[in-house]
């Protein structure tokens, strides 16, 4: 869905089919890069306390995990907390949450699609520079939107 118009935010609606005449107005990048950071924190916590038992427990030879570990934990994290409410605790804390273009909740395929895109490393983090969405919004067909 390509956006109708800019908003007194500074951010962009788009319009919504079959929920009358509601408009989906997306949150601003700062409350994005809130709930980046929030994330990223939670989840390079439990990574990095899951690699330090590893390497404890199996010597420096189980470092190699690390990469797999990230990746995976990261793919987990996201998926399944959007999976149901289409939010992640970033998300809960900061009152937001993921939903279709068309202000409806998030299908199971685009939450699986948000979570790929996020694993390309900077790549999904960079659009943000260009864009409102990052290239996990624009490829599930997404956007993140208040939840109040």
């Amino acid at each position: 869905m390509e956006p109708t118009s800019p908003n007194s935010f500074g951010t962009t609606s788009y319009g919504a089919t079959g929920l009358g005449n509601r408009t989906v107005v997306p949150v601003g990048k700062g409350t994005r890069f809130g709930e980046y950071f929030i994330d990223a924190l939670l989840i390079g916590v439990v990574s990095y306390t899951i690699q330090f038992a590893l390497i404890s427990a199996m010597g420096i030879g189980a470092s190699s995990l690390a990469w797999p570990i990230s990746l995976g934990l990261k793919f987990a994290y996201y998926y399944f907390q959007e999976k149901g409410t289409g939010q992640t605790l970033a998300k809960k804390m900061l009152g937001t949450k993921a939903v279709m273009l068309d202000g409806s909740p998030v299908t199971d395929d685009a939450v699986l699609k948000r979570s790929l895109w996020r694993l390309i490393p900077l790549v999904d983090e960079l659009t943000f520079l260009f864009s409102d969405r990052g290239l996990h919004d624009s490829q599930s067909e997404t956007t993140v939107v208040s939840a109040k």
